[in-house]
């Protein structure tokens, strides 16, 4: 069977409708792209819907927006059942865009979108390593499926540079749309006193704050360990963990991060919250936002932390660096380097003129590179495109 060719875009006048494809029902940076996504197309040309995975029932966050919500059990190492499902869901509901975040839901959308031509195929990378790290086998065949979709969506440039290589995609195939937040939604005297009051902060209290669930890629016990160093010298500093961990998960923290504080007696310190379907709005209870990853792709909860002026600062890796040029917008500190960790934190929790100076020129960034308009732009114009052959649109930075 021929795979070249695609499903008819609709006439001009219909909707296109669009499926959004997760590997799971959690919210994490990918999950909340998508969120965005499907929450803020303009629903006059767009009729969206997800499908995922992995988790037996929707997060509330997605019922609430009132779309088709899909979920598609893969219950082994590969499942051709699942990839049947999906691909009954893509012509049932006559689905004309398929967006796959990440690979291995690109592999599975693969089988109806183009092989049964239903429907055109974007896969949107979220990071370096996720191309890097496959295997050669699954190099190969990424290789040749990419190729005959309609497009790699890459949230940076690097990310770009990584997917040209590992899978020798042409430049007409890659595009860079840089994720967005809503700068609009950024701190101020009222919000900040009622994100404080939901975290039991105390107005003299200098919090430091990270959002992210609680996996070992995101190396919460670096910050501990930084923090439990710091209040030996700041005794009100207090720090805000937003995330969760799961049960089950391998690569699941969270046990591990209660042992750490309970063993250095500073749970009257931290405070994790658990998993907050508000957190943009808790940011600007922060007095400093810090992501301590070890590698990124690009990191939502960070741009939306200097979008509200917060001082920010993380760890000097992939992703992270994307984002942050040090000493200007934000702090970058070597990976695992507790001493030079604690001194940034301190550094501006301490000079509240710096501090200010960091937060004001982050914000700035964020309005020039980030902002949830211009990413929303970009999709649409992506998606509505009546083409495949070339570069589709140029404000999509083809890489």
């Amino acid at each position: 069977m021929s795979l070249e060719g695609h499903a008819d875009m609709p006439p001009a006048h219909e909707k296109i409708n669009v499926l959004f494809i997760i590997v799971q029902m959690e919210m994490g940076g990918a999950e909340r792209l998508v969120h965005t996504l499907a929450s803020k197309l303009d629903r006059t040309r767009f009729a969206p819907s997800v499908a995922w995975f992995k988790g037996d029932a929707p997060l509330k966050e997605f019922s609430d927006l009132g779309i088709p919500l899909y979920h598609v059990p893969k219950v082994k190492r590969f499942d051709p059942a699942a990839m049947r499902q999906l691909s009954g869901i893509i012509k049932d509901n006559n689905i004309h865009i398929v967006n796959a975040h990440h690979f291995m839901p690109m592999v599975y959308a693969f089988y109806g979108a183009k092989l049964k031509k239903q429907a055109r195929l974007f896969c949107t990378m979220h990071s370096e390593w996720e191309c890097v790290e496959l295997s050669w086998k699954w190099k190969k065949a990424g290789s040749a499926l990419l190729k005959r979709s309609d497009g790699v969506i890459c949230v940076t440039p690097n990310v770009a540079k990584a997917a040209q290589g590992v899978f020798n995609l042409p430049q007409s195939k890659t595009f860079i749309i840089e994720n967005g937040v809503d700068i609009a939604a950024s701190s101020s005297i009222a919000l900040r006193a009622g994100a404080r009051k939901t975290l039991g902060l105390k107005e003299h209290e200098k919090a430091i704050g990270i959002a992210a669930n609680l996996k070992k890629v995101k190396n919460h016990i670096f910050l501990l360990r930084a923090f439990d160093a710091l209040i030996k010298e700041r005794t009100d500093a207090r720090l805000v963990i937003m995330g969760q961990g799961f049960t089950g998960e391998a690569d699941n923290t969270e046990d591990e991060l209660r042992a750490f504080i309970k063993e250095r007696g500073i749970g009257n310190k931290v405070l994790m919250t658990g998993y907050r379907p508000d957190v943009p709005a808790l940011l600007s209870g922060l007095d400093v936002f810090c992501l301590c990853s070890r590698k990124e792709g690009l990191p939502i909860s960070l741009i939306e932390a200097m979008a509200a002026g917060l001082p920010s600062l993380g760890a000097d890796v992939e992703g992270i660096r994307d984002v942050i040029r040090h000493g200007k917008d934000g702090l970058l500190v070597p990976l695992d380097d507790v001493g030079a960790l604690k001194n940034s934190l301190l550094a501006l929790i301490a000079d509240e003129a710096f501090s200010r100076a960091i937060g004001l020129e982050g914000k700035e960034t964020v309005r020039q590179r980030y902002t949830l308009s211009g990413c929303l732009e970009r999709y649409e114009k992506l998606f509505s495109e009546r083409t495949t052959r070339g570069i589709i649109d140029k404000t999509c930075r083809t890489a």
